[in-house]
């Protein structure tokens, strides 16, 4: 009887910690999401670009009488439908494998001393953030690196990696140990690191974009608002950030959702306890995402929010909102 008594109490125990870090809505609506199942799956994704895989049949030399020569090979496209062989797109005209860059439209493959982890590109020049934590530049015109230089090595990345960003006569280079590198590209040269770190706690930029002709960057901890005289910043465990509407919306660890306007001004600020959001996407003016337990989430300008139930999203799969469409595995579901 004692045993059994123990047993129940720490049953109970279990159960009512478990179901604390769960997000559970109060009154979900209905909504099953019109779909459409395609014969390629998503293989991986950036902040601004989707890469697909499909199956393709390819013949090759027999290896006996019974063998009849027909292999199977994952092939890799955009959204477009533009071949990338085995490349991932990482920016508009730019896809990686490893070391190698291909520019998508002229088919030119340019290989680098080491793994390419983030690019973009403006007019002949290709800014560009290594695995190692290095940073270069390539000009295209000189078919050759015209800048490199290292950076303390990072072994792995939290989330996301942001992408180099041309901002007037800078190159901003977001670096994989919570720096912001900054290269003078009329000078010709580097200027300084930008460290946002906080308690000696390093990882990579996840945010560093030009918002209302202002210059945000970000860590997992750490928002800052750039400017030559001074600095804002807003402090806490960061997943997620959308810009919409001329203001920032910052999703946290805990399901907390804040609204900034573009002076880092705090507008507004909800709280849905423990939901894991998918990285979010704008449609028509809303902000939808999906969580870990398939509910599907809307975000009004407002922080009005509707949780809806009903479509059996796949969240063990990769899962990325793009516009109206949010792509699951070999699924396209529609918004609106």
């Amino acid at each position: 009887m004692r045993k059994s008594l123990i047993f129940s109490i720490l049953l109970l125990f279990f159960l009512g910690c478990s179901s604390k870090d769960v997000f559970v809505p109060k009154n979900p609506k209905e909504k099953v999401l019109k779909s459409q199942t395609k014969n390629e799956y998503l293989r991986d994704y950036t902040k601004k670009n989707l890469t697909f895989k499909t199956l393709e049949l390819k013949y090759v030399k027999r290896n006996s009488f019974i063998d009849d020569g027909v292999r199977g090979e994952w092939v890799y496209y955009d959204k477009n439908g533009n071949k990338l062989g085995k490349y991932k797109k990482i920016n508009d005209d730019l896809a990686v494998r490893g070391d190698k860059l291909l520019l998508i439209k002229e088919k030119k493959i340019i290989p680098f001393p080491y793994m390419v982890a983030s690019a973009s590109k403006k007019r002949n020049f290709i800014a560009l953030t290594f695995e190692n934590n290095a940073i270069g530049i390539y000009d295209l015109k000189k078919n050759a690196l015209i800048f490199y230089q290292e950076n303390e090595p990072v072994i792995i990345a939290k989330y996301l990696k942001s992408s180099p960003v041309f901002y007037n006569d800078l190159i901003l280079f977001p670096l994989l140990n919570s720096k912001i590198g900054v290269y003078d590209l009329r000078g010709n040269k580097f200027i300084r690191n930008i460290d946002l770190a906080d308690d000696n706690i390093l990882n990579n930029i996840i945010f560093l974009k030009i918002v209302n002709n202002q210059l945000f960057m970000a860590t997992p901890q750490k928002i800052i608002l750039f400017d030559p005289n001074y600095l804002i910043d807003f402090q806490g465990d960061i997943k997620h950030i959308i810009n919409m509407d001329k203001n920032l919306f910052v999703f946290l660890v805990d399901g907390k959702i804040i609204k900034f306007d573009t002076n880092l001004k705090k507008l507004k600020e909800i709280n849905l306890p423990f939901a894991d959001y998918f990285a979010p996407g704008v449609c028509n003016g809303n902000i939808y995402t999906v969580t870990s337990n398939k509910y599907l989430i809307k975000i009004s300008k407002d922080l009005n929010v509707t949780v809806f139930e009903g479509t059996d999203f796949d969240t063990k799969a990769p899962l990325k909102i793009e516009g109206c469409k949010i792509y699951n595995s070999d699924k396209v579901y529609f918004i609106e």
